[in-house]
């Protein structure tokens, strides 16, 4: 049977031993967590527009990772925060994808950032700065509640109240015209995760699975849930 081909959207920084060299990377537990349950991973380095096409033909999924803030030009608002850490061409670039992948009839899930893109796409916008959801422990560590939608496609995964990891500090302000809440933050509501209600299959969490997919049976059951069912 043939795997599932995933697409994975890199990111880039600076290499840290030379600020002149950059990498184009993605997080290896989105890589462990694809295939663990049987799905195939293929890199989409951060590139020219131009290939996002063939980029798109050649999976049958697309994830968005975490990383960098949203430019706030892309949701029609200024920066009102103290912060450098934006890449125009990656929102760019994946604002292709997201474009692309919707006209193929591709499936995308979107984790952290990718939710907040996602949503920014559909004409959404952002908070560009919240409290209380930056924690201090390990990502490996669940610190979290969140409360899940019963009718929502992640009840089967997490059910009405889980506890996951948190590193974001912007959220879903606006959510956009196409997006339904399937999860919020138990202590404060912020939104946590979304789907679509038109014909785009999209799927997006604040949390990061990727990095409990090792030692939690949801996480891992929700990239199984996302790499064959999505």
């Amino acid at each position: 049977m043939k795997k599932p081909i995933i697409g994975i959207a890199g990111n880039e920084r600076p290499f840290p031993e030379d600020p002149d060299v950059t990498m184009n990377y993605i997080p290896s537990g989105f890589v462990e967590g694809v295939q663990t349950v049987g799905g195939l991973p293929l890199h989409i380095p951060l590139s020219d527009i131009r290939q996002v096409p063939t980029y798109i033909q050649l999976i049958d999924k697309l994830i968005l990772t975490g990383g960098q803030n949203v430019l706030p030009q892309f949701y029609k608002e200024e920066q009102t925060i103290e912060s450098d850490d934006y890449l125009l061409k990656r929102d760019e670039f994946e604002l292709a994808l997201i474009t692309e992948a919707i006209r193929q009839k591709k499936p995308i899930f979107g984790v952290c950032r990718g939710l907040q893109l996602f949503n920014v796409a559909m004409g959404g916008t952002l908070h560009q700065e919240i409290e209380g959801h930056w924690q201090e422990a390990s990502g490996l560590k669940a610190t979290h509640g969140i409360t899940v939608d019963p009718s929502s496609v992640l009840y089967a995964i997490y059910q009405e109240k889980a506890v996951v990891n948190s590193f974001h500090h912007q959220s879903i302000h606006q959510l956009a015209p196409n997006l339904t809440v399937i999860a919020r933050a138990t202590e404060d509501q912020v939104i946590e995760a979304v789907t679509t209600t038109d014909e785009t299959r999209f799927l997006g969490v604040q949390w990061h699975p990727e990095l409990r997919q090792g030692v939690s049976k949801a996480d891992l059951a929700l990239f199984d849930y996302v790499v064959h069912k999505l």
